[in-house]
């Protein structure tokens, strides 16, 4: 190979356009180049990808990648190849004759990657062909899937605790973005790691704004209007079952956006040229289940909001890292209620009673409370990982805003809980409001609950106000929600219906504007009018080219030229992002714009 004898440095420059190494990326390419074991554990956009992609071109032979979705491998594949590397992948995505070739060229030395599924490496055949190859370290990509205890327990992916049997000498270098103790340990002992350098980066990623929300309704005001404040990005909304990825889908599309929704049950062709629409930036907002985006590598995702709240940490560290994997600025925003939890736990209860019930019931517990809780996000987040850092001061929402104030409104769900008592534990929320506003609805006519003391006393108040408070008590466990949503007293609730519980509640929560932030933050200085002609250019070479936009450089690559309007290569070759391999195909096109907006 012609970098065998190369440094580490030169190779990060001419091949990947970068100057420096980030943290922790020095160490684990040297201990993968040793030939030690390794789990690496750093975030998304922390640069896992270069840390087994560089020693590779140090130290010849085949690398071979396993990776859990097809998607993502095809994404990989084509971002290493049109940065000038070997690379192939196989899977049912190609055919026979396909297939014959990758594997002709693996047998010759030819290719630098391979990317394999854990289907296709646990077979005799796949063992059997890399026992002919001069394989220099395996890769195990999202290795949490390993494990269990995580969050995205994948079967086939267990079965990799054989790879040590089948190739004692070949090093394994396992990488997520996540993974609590208990799970850093599974991994360790079911890949039968030897002596394996751990290295675990900071959880913090100062370029995400974290904001959770209190959804109002059904949330779609609230998404419209966040929506409307970023026109052109790109971003992901997550929400939790196929039907409402398709309602939310359909009605950001009645609004005006560029939207489709993605889940499991759509046919395999139509998922997969949605993928292709929204990775090529045809199509700027997906609304999907969690079938969409691990490991997704478009890098210039702006925005991940979920409609309703995760499963787990774990789920939600995932989810939002999709959102600047570029280092450019991005926002994360989840809208929740309480009814979420209930809905979740649903799930889970049926379950045998046992330590992975109670494991899935506490993870639960601890999804709610960081989005309820007041304090900074970054630091809560990295402190359920074990990690440990300051407050972040201006990249939350709880840090930033230091006016919120409380309200008192125990006598409106003393109203409530009257409602409940009075008509009996055989109505849901719906009705009982219905009977505090007064409503004429039939039912209620009928049941003659309009004659009841507590009918029409909540006039003062909005029907969506009401269903904050709702909200606020299943919060508080003041209320249990039966069979058909029929609703009934707990103790907690019987305590403050005898007054001797107070509420309170934040006072912007009972506001009715659907607000979600106030503005978006700051993407750092860059000129727009060059932003927008060099993004063009990027579009138009990523049809030529047939690769993504974001493959060509990223967001943040661009906004760097259009302040410095690089007029020469050399000066080009400063950008980050950009290296030779990259100048030669692109820098052309993209110097011509930058002379041409330099003159004027």
């Amino acid at each position: 190979m012609a970098h065998m004898n190369s440094k580490p440095l030169e190779v990060l420059k001419s091949r990947f356009g970068h100057n420096g190494f980030r943290p922790l990326q020095e160490e684990a390419i040297n201990a993968i180049v040793s030939g030690r074991d390794l789990l690496m554990i750093l975030p998304t956009g922390g640069g896992k990808s270069l840390c087994y992609q560089l020693p590779t071109l140090l130290m010849g032979g085949t690398t071979v990648v396993v990776s859990p979705l097809l998607a993502l491998m095809h994404d990989q594949v084509t971002a290493l190849r049109a940065a000038g590397m070997k690379a192939q992948m196989l899977s049912s995505m190609q055919d026979q004759r396909e297939s014959a070739q990758i594997i002709g060229a693996l047998l010759e030395g030819a290719l630098e990657f391979l990317y394999l599924s854990p289907e296709r490496l646990n077979t005799d055949a796949m063992r059997t062909l890399l026992r002919r190859v001069r394989v220099n370290f395996f890769v195990l990509d999202e290795a949490h899937c390993i494990s269990e205890w995580g969050h995205e327990f994948r079967a086939d992916y267990r079965e990799l605790s054989q790879l040590r049997a089948h190739f004692p000498q070949i090093p394994i270098a396992a990488f997520t973005a996540t993974a609590t103790d208990t799970v850093r340990h599974d991994i360790v002992d079911h890949l039968a790691l030897s002596d394996p350098l751990i290295l675990r980066g900071k959880l913090y990623r100062p370029n995400l704004f974290i904001t959770c929300k209190h959804r109002i309704g059904d949330g779609d005001e609230q998404l419209v209007a966040f929506l409307k404040a970023r026109k052109d990005q790109s971003g992901i909304v997550y929400a939790l079952s196929r039907k409402s990825t398709e309602r939310i889908a359909q009605m950001l599309m009645r609004k005006g956006f560029e939207a489709q929704a993605y889940h499991a049950g759509l046919e395999a062709r139509l998922r997969n040229e949605i993928y292709r629409a929204f990775v090529h930036d045809e199509t700027r907002i997906i609304v999907a289940t969690i079938a969409f985006g691990m490991g997704i590598d478009k890098s210039n995702i702006r925005f991940v909001v979920h409609s309703a709240l995760p499963k787990t940490l774990e789920n939600y560290y995932q989810e939002i890292g999709r959102s600047g994997r570029d280092g450019d600025d991005s926002e994360v925003v989840a809208l929740f209620g309480a009814s979420d939890v209930i809905a979740q736990k649903r799930f889970i209860e049926p379950l045998e009673a046992g330590a992975y019930r109670d494991h899935l019931l506490s993870k639960l517990d601890s999804m709610s409370r960081f989005a309820a809780q007041e304090g900074c996000r970054h630091q809560a987040l990295a402190r359920y990982f074990g990690d440990t850092i300051e407050p972040c001061g201006a990249h939350c929402d709880n840090c930033t805003d230091t006016s919120r104030t409380k309200r008192d409104i125990t006598r409106e769900a003393q109203m409530f809980l009257s409602a409940l008592y009075r008509c009996g534990a055989r109505f849901g929320k719906n009705y009982l409001i219905d009977v505090l506003l007064g409503s004429k609805e039939k039912r209620l006519l009928e049941n003659g609950h309009d004659s009841l003391s507590v009918y029409g006393i909540g006039k003062a108040w909005h029907k969506k106000q009401w269903m904050v408070l709702f909200e606020r008590l299943l919060e508080l466990e003041a209320l249990h929600v039966g069979e058909f949503q029929v609703l009934s007293l707990t103790p907690i609730g019987e305590s403050i219906l005898r007054g001797k519980q107070s509420v309170e509640i934040r006072s912007e929560r009972l506001e009715l504007k659907a607000s979600v932030a106030k503005k978006a933050p700051p993407s750092g200085e860059y000129n727009e009018h060059v932003f927008d002609a060099l993004r063009t250019l990027r579009r138009e070479l990523a049809l030529r080219y047939g690769v993504p936009p974001y493959v060509i450089f990223s967001d943040k690559t661009l906004k760097e030229l259009s302040l410095t309007l690089p007029q020469n290569e050399a000066q080009m070759l400063q950008i980050g992002g950009i290296g030779a391999v990259k100048f030669e195909r692109y820098g052309g096109d993209f110097l011509a714009v930058c002379r041409r907006f330099a003159t004027e």
